[in-house]
């Protein structure tokens, strides 16, 4: 491979110091040709689906790299006017009007080159060496490997061409997603209207999905119309709880009211008292689906803690109002439908029921009717919860990009993406960046719902990147890892540290304007070098490695290089210097904390792997090193250093079980999706705890008494810890309650 790409290299090359490279000369030099027919093959072979929709790999790629731009689409919304809107309605949906080709520029190819340089046999044997797979990794099937190499190649690729000069993709989807029609036409309103420079609000161009330009009001009202006709309405919260307290002495009718209120608030609820039990049905905030599951399946046989929590605050709140009350949750609904029979049965079984404010509720000797009275009384004050009917989308570029390519380039991710939903596009101007902005709809005509999921987002960034190239942006999907970035703020930060900055009446979380400012400096996560360094710099001595083979020499390796080395020092620097994410292991002598530990360049080297796994028994065999590793830590560091060490451990974990519930939600959506039996049974992995480390290099020695209680004992407080951690992802990755239980 690395003959063909000889001449590419030299174009690069050429490229860099500036001189010109002629279309001719590329649509006649071979190698060209060759290396990028090397790099569709590749593309084609490697296709890897994140999620249901997929990344196709090398469409983009390999467009312009045989075609040397010929396939480059250019949009050309911009034009004003009626002969502009028309020029663009006529277009081909992803490929608006075309341009004159040109020649990719010198960050482009290089990405290319790179990606068709990528050899992926190297990198199974790199995966194998350091241990991936285990027991079990000869089943793993071609699609799962091809996945791997796929995802390796696209992230070494990226690197490279940012090395080279690209600017990363910027693709976010914003918060407070428009949900009724009101909030959709404000949006439209927003996305369509700019201010001039006297203030004023004038329309701007905006296209629908049919590249049509909605010029007019009437044509944005009947595009409103559409848009709208697959909106649902809003859910009402019908989550209801059936509580009983067992008071510890006689009360009167008139306290045991008052209490009730003071316990409930403002929630409506009704009351039967039998001596010194009280029965409440009582609206609730808390979602009764999980709860409904726990009560069926038996309290004492799940590690779920919600119920205890409620009737702690009901109790605590009762003893408040002056009455001494055990609390107890009996039964819980999340279904309309339920909660209406539910009702109907307490007025059934109980001889007096009581209002919220003492009053006996009427007609109780026909329990349809009364139940159904309730119930209509009580719908006002039902909080809603709006559906996601429509998505607010960003595509961002930097300053001096092609305005018109960009918008080609959010169209084609839009019609890949989230094909057969309707959307607009507009470019506002009115900032020095350009920046596109959509509104999508959440659901389509089909039924079909459009999700961003973390997997999602990646997909998306991914596709943003190889739609832009293919219009001749230098765009790459990098990773925040890439760059140790720091992590960005949402709207709301940036809000609040605006106001902060502006009224010194208004106070801000020093936190808030530490993650603002931090972002806006373009600062380095401190934490992020300690953990991950050694790891960021693999990956640019790997994307080094990859660059060379494919006879990229010059400004851009020279750039990748400088940036492992430059991120290896600086991870070594903030090691060894105080500083908050280095000093907090540190103990009052001065001495180092538990990070310039020996063990912790395996640790870092591990914690670098996780990347590497592909399924959720990759993943837990990776985190079961990871954990002896820390394991072997611990017993060598002094007291000093433990409470920091296991506040250390604590994070660590976390980042791995998120990105477990990750690749465990990819799972799913594979096998949703038709992608057939997984390549490493997870079964083997399910029921237990995290496999241990086998290292066959070392003989298995017998363990003496104390040994042996060492080890049980050091298990027993593995065992704990990983329960809480497995708790505490249960809460985390819980969705939905799409599956109620009631009882």
């Amino acid at each position: 491979m690395s003959g063909r790409l000889a001449g590419y290299a030299a174009e690069i090359e050429r490229y860099l110091r500036g001189e010109s490279v002629k279309r001719e000369e590329l649509d006649d030099d071979k190698s060209v040709t060759g290396s990028g027919r090397a790099a569709s093959e590749f593309q084609a072979m490697k296709s890897y689906e994140l999620t249901g929709g997929g990344v196709r790999l090398g469409q983009g790629q390999a467009g312009w790299t045989v075609g040397g731009g010929r396939n480059a689409a250019r949009s050309s919304p911009g034009g004003t006017g009626v002969a502009g809107s028309a020029m663009f309605s006529r277009a081909p949906k992803s490929a608006m009007a075309a341009s004159s080709p040109r020649a990719p520029s010198a960050p482009i190819m290089v990405y290319g080159a790179t990606l068709a340089g990528f050899r992926p046999e190297e990198e199974e044997e790199d995966w194998k060496r350091r241990g991936g797979g285990g027991r079990g990794a000869g089943r793993a099937s071609a699609t799962g490997r091809e996945a791997r190499a796929g995802y390796q190649a696209r992230a070494v690729a990226a690197r490279a061409g940012y090395a080279a000069g690209a600017q990363p993709a910027v693709f976010k989807v914003m918060p407070n997603p428009p949900s009724t029609r009101e909030a959709a036409a404000r949006l439209l309103n927003y996305i369509g209207k700019r201010e001039d420079e006297k203030g004023e609000k004038h329309d701007i161009e905006i296209f629908d999905e049919d590249g049509q330009m909605l010029a007019t009001g009437g044509a944005r009202k009947a595009f409103l119309e559409t848009f709208c006709e697959t909106f649902e309405p809003p859910l009402e919260n019908t989550n209801f709880l059936e509580v009983r307290f067992e008071l510890a002495s006689e009360v009167t009718d008139a306290a045991v009211s008052e209490a009730l209120n003071k316990a409930f608030g403002a929630k409506p609820f009704i009351y039967a008292q039998d001596g010194q039990t009280v029965e409440v049905y009582a609206h609730t905030d808390e979602r009764a689906g999980p709860l409904a599951k726990v009560l069926a399946g038996g309290r004492e046989d799940s590690r779920s803690k919600a119920l205890d929590k409620i009737e702690a605050r009901l109790s605590e709140a009762m003893g408040a109002a002056g009455v001494v009350a055990r609390a107890e949750v009996t039964a819980a609904v999340s279904r309309e439908p339920k909660a209406k029979y539910f009702l109907q049965k307490f007025i059934r079984t109980h001889s007096q029921v009581c209002h919220a404010n003492g009053d006996p509720v009427p007609g109780v000797k026909n329990s349809t009717k009364a139940a159904a009275s309730v119930y209509e009384q009580w719908r006002p004050q039902f909080s809603g919860r709006e559906r996601r009917n429509a998505y607010h989308l960003l595509f961002s570029a930097r300053a001096g990009t092609d305005a018109n390519a960009v918008m080609a380039a959010a169209r084609a991710v839009l019609e890949e993406r989230a094909p057969g939903y309707k959307f607009v596009l507009a470019h506002h101007k009115d900032t020095k960046h350009v920046h596109i902005h959509a509104m999508v709809q959440a659901r389509s005509a089909d039924g079909e719902r459009l999700k961003f999921y973390k997997p999602d987002l990646a997909a998306w960034r991914e596709t943003f990147a190889e739609k832009a190239r293919e219009n001749g942006i230098a765009m790459v999907a990098t990773r925040r890892m890439d760059h140790a970035m720091t992590r960005p703020f949402t709207k709301e930060h940036a809000g609040a540290y605006s106001r902060a900055q502006s009224d010194p009446r208004y106070q801000v979380s020093a936190r808030t304007v530490e993650r603002v400012e931090a972002k806006r400096q373009r600062r380095l996560d401190g934490q992020s070098l300690v953990v991950n360094g050694d790891a960021i710099a693999i990956a640019w001595q790997k994307t080094v490695t990859t660059m060379r083979t494919a006879g990229i020499v010059g400004q851009a390796l020279t750039a990748a290089e400088s940036i492992g080395n430059n991120f290896l020092q600086l991870r070594r620097d903030r090691e060894g210097q105080p500083g908050p994410a280095a000093d907090r292991g540190a103990d009052q002598s001065g001495q180092k904390s538990f990070l310039s530990h020996p063990g912790m360049r395996e640790l870092n080297a591990l914690i670098g792997d996780l990347n590497m796994a592909q399924t959720p028994l990759e993943m837990r065999r990776q985190m079961a090193r990871v954990n002896q590793a820390l394991d072997n830590m611990r017993e060598t560091l002094p007291p000093a250093h433990q409470g920091q060490f296991e506040q250390y451990r604590e994070e660590v974990n976390d980042k791995m079980h998120d990105r477990l519930a990750r690749l465990q939600f990819e799972r799913q959506q594979q096998r949703r999706n038709g992608g057939g039996e997984e390549p490493i049974p997870e079964r083997e992995a399910r029921g237990g705890d995290l496999p241990t480390r086998d290292d066959p290099r070392r003989p298995v020695e017998p363990r003496t008494g104390t040994e042996q209680e060492k080890v049980s004992a050091k298990q027993k407080d593995a065992n704990k810890q990983k329960a809480r951690q497995s708790e505490e992802q249960d809460r985390k990755t819980q969705r939905s309650n799409d599956n109620d239980y009631e009882r």
